[in-house]
């Protein structure tokens, strides 16, 4: 699966458009715990009832975040490969 990415309000795409969108949406907050914040995703919309098609709109997210992330990460002041290296050192973990 590979994903274009434009971001803003209004993005123009290379590839046609077709279908409803899906979507996430996450929140965050600070918390009173020292160098803790809260959060998740609030809502979330598939486009697609299967599974198969599914995991591809959950790829296309994940690259659409992490897209995002990077380039948020370095507008900031942030240097790429410091950025990098904090997505990698995200605490993964089997779900609970």
């Amino acid at each position: 699966m590979t994903t274009e990415v434009k971001h803003g309000p209004n993005p123009t795409f290379e590839h046609q458009i077709t279908g409803v969108e899906y979507s996430l949406t996450l929140v965050g907050h600070y918390t009173t715990t020292e160098g803790w914040t809260a959060g998740g995703v609030t809502a979330f919309k598939y486009e697609s009832d299967r599974d198969i098609k599914r995991r591809a709109e959950l790829l296309g997210m994940r690259t659409i975040f992490l897209d995002w992330w990077v380039k948020e990460w370095i507008r900031l002041g942030g240097d790429y490969q410091e950025g990098v290296a904090q997505l990698v050192r995200y605490p993964f973990r089997p779900p609970t």
